[in-house]
């Protein structure tokens, strides 16, 4: 009998990491995404990739990956969400087989922190720190405006990544918001919080804390390498009892990722602004520095408890996500080459934008005509990005270059779906 992992949403660096770490411990690995060209499509790591439909049709979804898993009726199939859908599979997790292994909390643990104004209720009842926060039901509810005077933010109760999440100083903006999310109730208006933002991560087993670990984002460091998002591992000493607090409330089984605002001096509380039942954008980060939450996870769901040992967070260790330096490792890759004359205008709005945008990258790489000059120079760009810190590159493996042909998921998505995905559209680089 063989172990056999599925790893979704694989257009995603989350999954690449996924794919790294449980490899060792499994026979085979496949990637599943409702598009092709993604990330792991091109990994070592993974040995085939499958398409799926639209994870928002949950029931449906879970299916899809169902007939998979039933494929392998003689296997074991480890079944690792890569990102959202992680509550959507355990929602519908007895539409699955009896051989498969879901790596996911029970459902009604994750219905208990989301959406957002699940977790408002939460942190009342178990005497969290956080900021004042105001759930507004209905259109009609949000008429009558926050409590807290503004500045406040606002944001949906359900959405990942930072999406719809705006800071509204004024009424004018507030009805402007409203105006702009009116579908997309409920939502919820909080006092801002002081500090910086801080991303938790730990592994739960039946309610008790195995593992836990932290960092922050540090903008515009090292100097020397411009701008770009350094991620720095930090204590979790000023978190720790929150989190054990969510994780008991919780009975949770699996991973989460909790964002605090602190303000970094020890007469103030961390304060807790959500909890996501997924891993978490800086996931790679988390394992270069000690944790490697993916292989710890898939050993707690198919043996039940940990068969290695957790590891220790290295405090201070650092980082890079190097989106300020692709557009000029990306000039040195494209414009001395003999494909150059593909490129559209969209380069020349790449190199002349003041920072990088996902949605400008992605209508670069949208532009190329040619998917062999496309690896070629993803490939070029992978090694020069690397060669420019002494830092680790939080993005993906050294000896896994041929996964920057991900990138090419935006082509796929673009010729099903006649748009560009939603990540590439959002400028974000989340958590």
């Amino acid at each position: 009998m063989k172990t056999r992992a599925l790893i979704t949403y694989g257009r995603s660096l989350m999954a690449l990491t996924i794919a790294e770490s449980v490899r060792p411990l499994v026979d085979h690995v496949i990637g599943l995404d409702t598009i092709g060209l993604t990330a792991l499509s091109f990994s070592k790591y993974c040995d085939e990739t499958r398409t799926v439909c639209e994870p928002s049709d949950e029931a449906a979804y879970t299916r899809d990956i169902a007939e998979i898993c039933k494929e392998f009726a003689e296997d074991t199939v480890l079944i690792l969400p890569g990102f959202e859908d992680m509550e959507a599979l355990a929602r519908h997790k007895s539409l699955l087989p009896d051989n498969a292994r879901l790596a996911a909390p029970d459902c009604l643990s994750i219905e208990k922190v989301t959406p957002k104004h699940h977790f408002a209720v939460l942190i009342d009842d178990n005497h969290i720190n956080a900021p004042k926060t105001q759930v507004f039901e209905t259109e009609q509810d949000a008429q009558e405006g926050p409590d807290t005077a503004f500045p406040i933010l606002m944001k949906p109760s359900r959405g990942a990544g930072g999406r719809g999440i705006s800071k509204v100083a004024s009424q004018d903006e507030y009805e402007a918001y409203l105006k702009e999310h009116q579908n997309d109730y409920p939502l919820l208006a909080q006092s801002l919080a002081d500090g910086d933002d801080y991303c938790v991560s730990a592994l739960v087993h039946e309610g008790e804390v195995l593992v836990m670990s932290a960092y922050t984002n540090l903008e515009n460091q090292p100097v020397e390498a411009g701008a770009g998002v350094v991620r720095e591992t930090v204590s979790t000493a000023p978190f720790e009892a929150d989190v054990r607090k969510i994780a008991k409330a919780t009975n949770w089984t699996g991973v989460f990722e909790a964002d605090f605002m602190w303000t970094g001096e020890d007469s103030d509380a961390p304060s807790a602004i959500e909890v996501n039942a997924r891993f978490w954008a800086g996931l790679r980060h988390s394992t270069l520095s000690g944790v490697d939450y993916a292989r710890l996870l898939a050993e707690l769901t198919l043996h039940g408890a940990l068969q290695s040992e957790p590891g220790t967070p290295d405090i201070g260790f650092r980082s890079q996500v190097p989106l300020a330096w692709i557009p000029s490792a990306i000039d040195g890759a494209f414009s001395a080459s003999d494909y150059a004359n593909q490129l559209s205008d969209s380069w020349k709005q790449l190199k002349n934008s003041k920072g990088f945008s996902l949605k400008n990258f992605g209508r670069l790489v949208a532009s190329l005509s040619d998917a062999k000059a496309a690896k070629e120079a993803l490939e070029d760009v992978t090694h020069r990005v690397m060669d420019r810190s002494h830092l680790d590159v939080d993005l993906l493996a050294k000896d896994d270059p041929a996964a920057a042909l991900g990138a090419l998921f935006i082509v796929s998505h673009l010729a099903k779906y006649g748009e560009l995905p939603p990540e590439i559209s959002f400028d974000s680089v989340g958590s």
